[in-house]
């Protein structure tokens, strides 16, 4: 690549690179995550600071042919996502799973619309947690991580909402038996991760139990920081 002009882009994370640059993460539809230098961005001459900020739609164009390109342009693509309270540390959790789960460059353009449309969720008042979980499970699937819902992994049956399950890991749900592996959750709780359904307080609890235990298995040992500065109910 030696430049592309004015491609749909959001900032996952942004940090201060030498004096007055930024080294920023985009994420972008076909060129996937990768790294930018947006040089002179804190200089007085420049308003680039400003704009590349997480939660905001942005076109920009990059250069160069090594990993880390150059950004020669931003410029402001809708309007700004108003990500409020507990609602802000979500978006950084999201970020913070792309970011650590999708390789750089690997495009996935069908995420980046499914990541559009959870952060304009996110910025409505619509419940968080099931916004969360549409965006975890979406996540899993794009890598070939996908979850199994609707049936067990070792007979085939059909999940009913009124058993108790152990799922396992890369292999999916087992009805449950005093010496069975794996995270316990109820039927129902699966049936309505399956069909994007409201959830309980009891499954909704069950579900985020579900999420954390199969994506800490595909993060590693190393702890999410969003985690850690927001750890209220609905956190991932």
């Amino acid at each position: 690549m030696s430049r592309i002009n004015f491609i749909p882009a959001y900032v996952l994370h942004r940090r201060d690179y030498q004096n007055s640059s930024l080294l920023v993460e985009l994420f972008t539809p076909n060129e996937g995550r990768l790294p930018a230098i947006a040089k002179g961005a804190k200089s007085g001459r420049s308003n680039k600071a400003i704009l590349l900020q997480p939660f905001l739609p942005l076109r920009v164009s990059l250069s160069g042919r090594g990993e880390i390109k150059s950004l020669i342009e931003a410029e402001q693509n809708g309007q700004p996502l108003k990500l409020i309270g507990e609602r802000i540390y979500c978006g950084f959790y999201l970020n913070e799973l792309i970011v650590r789960l999708i390789e750089r460059g690997d495009p996935f353009p069908s995420l980046f619309v499914h990541y559009c449309h959870i952060l304009a969720q996110l910025a409505s008042d619509e419940p968080v947690g099931e916004i969360l979980r549409q965006f975890e499970l979406q996540l899993l699937s794009e890598l070939g991580y996908g979850l199994l819902l609707d049936h067990t992994a070792d007979s085939g049956e059909p999940i009913r909402e009124e058993l108790l399950y152990n799922y396992l890991v890369e292999e999916g749900p087992i009805e449950s038996s005093s010496d069975s592996s794996g995270l316990k959750i109820h039927g129902s709780t699966l049936i309505g991760l399956q069909n994007g359904e409201s959830l309980s307080k009891q499954s909704a609890k069950e579900a985020k139990q579900l999420m954390r235990f199969v994506l800490s298995h595909y993060l590693g040992d190393k702890p999410l920081k969003s985690r850690e500065l927001f750890a209220g109910p609905t956190a991932g």
